[in-house]
């Protein structure tokens, strides 16, 4: 052979070789792609390799790419094409059992596979892989036991496949087997270290035991190992969502989709949802305009519902609403109503509600699951209720709220339910004429006064150092029981009492109108009742200093008499 021969046929050789080398790069691009949720680029890469050089090889990686993105018939159709070139060939053969394992036919799947290992005498460590992979591909159909069983053969045969031992992985988590798996993907990263998706498979097994710093860890990995490994920003927004950080939830999914380019709807409507959370609604609304048309999800409607109830547009909230509540009736939640509820008092013109939205309200309160929740509603609408001077259903609503979850009530709740109380009872007229029905709202008014009373009672002991638990309680007391027969009995006395020792300790300028019936109250009392004339004057006194136009007082100390220098702070 001469000499321009040799290097002509060197220089082929080595092309050929290049060639072989740019392919198997190009298709490790492919499983890149694939890994990472890039279908777009992933599909373009197999494509292409498949159309310019349909080897077994490249026709198996299509058809590998379309059971990864659940399109069995088109994987079907490309192993039939590699299967079709050589019939002593195995690859696309364990190909069309994945596509007969997918589809429910596992006798088809068991048949291949078997007669795939007994001709390559349980030696091939490819075929064993892929055929063992098979086996964890499909929820519905998987077989860990079998899968297990072909992986550890072709680890076996070659300890270097890195995929392998994540497929292990997976058949081990299906049986959950976390810390078996953990382990397997351990040995996926000694056979390629730092490799993103082993990672990031512990991170999800950390995640799914609630062990979250953990997985933090590991999702953390998998991007320093590969920042465009898209599946570890996915898995970071909702271990961030499950911390109730959504700010950082919102950030990383919105970085999932630029890392993957997945622009399916639903994806885009999970988004919508993390940007919601996020306090992030315009962008929400965003995402929701994004995919317009293209889902048929009645879920739709609850977010633009919600997102337009934030961006203060109450008639599209409402309209969303209502649509999402009549599509999809199975579906809808607590909050729905809540929402629905909020946006129709919002449109209310001459009262702080509507009749639909506390109706709403009140139902979305009575089917929360979440006790602290639909106590937390009870009271916003209480709260509704008092700032409309509705007191009765005001107090009503405080009672059930505070009820629901009585250990996380508040020494606010009380008070809140204690004012109520009082207002309602101050609300209740009874007439002159002594009639039954005069009688009755009497015995109606003094009820909801001593109703109140106990709610104060109860701020009393919460908070026994705060001053008006216990001016309330004695009002409350004080307008429960006539008038003399309150003082002759001194029933409010002890309460007024330790309202004026706890004000004066501590500022009793900042409780001077309260002071007022409190000092005036007790000086009556001393004076009629204790008969301490001593006690009364210095009573009358300090009424006096807060109040020198005070007549009672005047008369009670003689109108000559100098006014006694101010004692109201000589407890501080």
């Amino acid at each position: 052979m001469n000499t321009k021969l040799k290097n002509l046929i060197g220089t082929l050789s080595l092309s050929l070789l290049s060639l072989v080398s740019a392919f198997a790069q190009t298709a490790q691009e492919g499983f890149d792609h694939l890994n990472a949720e890039r279908t777009k680029e992933a599909k373009e890469v197999f494509t292409k390799l498949a159309e310019s050089a349909p080897t077994i090889e490249n026709l198996y990686n299509l058809g590998y790419f379309y059971v990864r993105t659940n399109q069995l018939d088109e994987a079907q159709k490309a192993f039939e094409k590699g299967a079709a070139l050589d019939e002593k060939e195995y690859l696309n053969q364990i190909g069309l059992a994945t596509v007969a394992i997918g589809k429910g036919d596992k006798a088809k799947a068991q048949e291949i596979i078997a007669n795939a290992e007994k001709k390559t005498r349980g030696k091939d460590a490819q075929i064993l892989f892929r055929a063992g992979e098979a086996y964890t591909l499909f929820e519905k159909n998987n077989d860990p036991a079998e899968a297990i069983r072909l992986l550890d053969a072709a680890i076996k045969r070659d300890n270097t496949l890195a995929d392998a031992y994540l497929a292990k992985g997976d058949a081990l988590l299906s049986r959950n087997e976390g810390g078996p798996a953990v382990t397997s993907y351990e040995y996926a990263l000694t056979a390629k270290p730092n490799y993103a998706v082993a990672n990031n498979k512990i991170g999800q097994v950390y995640l799914r035991g609630k062990n979250y710093n953990q997985a933090l860890d590991f999702y953390k990995k998998a991007i320093e190992a590969s920042p465009d490994f898209a599946p570890a920003y996915k898995d970071l927004a909702e271990l961030y969502f499950l911390a109730r950080q959504y700010k950082r939830a919102a950030e990383n999914f919105d970085l999932y989709i630029q890392k993957s380019g997945n622009d399916d709807p639903k994806t885009v409507l999970r988004a919508a949802q993390f940007a919601f959370t996020a306090d992030e609604y315009s962008r929400s609304l965003e995402l929701l305009e994004g995919i317009k048309g293209k889902i048929n999800d009645p879920i739709t409607k609850r977010m633009y519902g919600w997102a337009y109830y934030k961006t203060n547009d109450m008639e599209k909230a409402i309209e969303n609403l209502e649509g999402f509540l009549k599509e999809a009736p199975e579906k809808v939640i607590s909050d729905d109503y809540k929402y629905l509820g909020r946006a129709y008092n919002k449109m209310a013109t001459e009262k702080e509600y509507t009749p639909q939205g506390m109706e709403y309200l009140m139902k979305g309160a009575e089917l929360d699951t979440n006790i602290t929740e639909a106590a937390t509603t009870f009271k916003e609408i209480a709260g509704i209720y008092y700032k409309d001077k509705d007191y009765e259903k005001a107090a009503t609503a405080y009672v059930k709220g505070v009820g629901m979850d009585t250990a996380k009530a508040t020494t606010n709740d009380y008070f809140q339910m204690g004012l109520a109380y009082f207002q309602g009872a101050q609300a209740i007229s009874v007439p002159d004429s002594a009639t039954a029905d005069s009688a009755a709202l009497a015995q109606q008014k003094r009820e909801t006064y001593l109703k109140a009373d106990s709610a104060f009672t109860k701020v009393s002991v919460l908070q026994p150092e705060w001053p008006y638990g216990y001016y309330w309680r004695a009002s409350a007391l004080y307008n429960a029981y006539d008038r003399q027969e309150n003082i002759d009995k001194g029933i409010s006395a002890p309460h007024y009492e330790k309202f004026i020792e706890l004000a004066e300790k501590d500022d009793a300028s900042k409780y001077k109108s309260y002071l007022r019936l409190a000092y005036s109250y007790l000086a009556f009392y001393y004076q009629t009742t204790m008969k301490d004339e001593a006690k009364a004057k210095e009573l009358w006194g300090k009424l006096l200093q807060i109040d020198p136009n005070n007549q009672a007082a005047k008369q009670a100390l003689g109108v000559a008499q100098a006014v006694p220098a101010d004692s109201t702070n000589k407890q501080k």
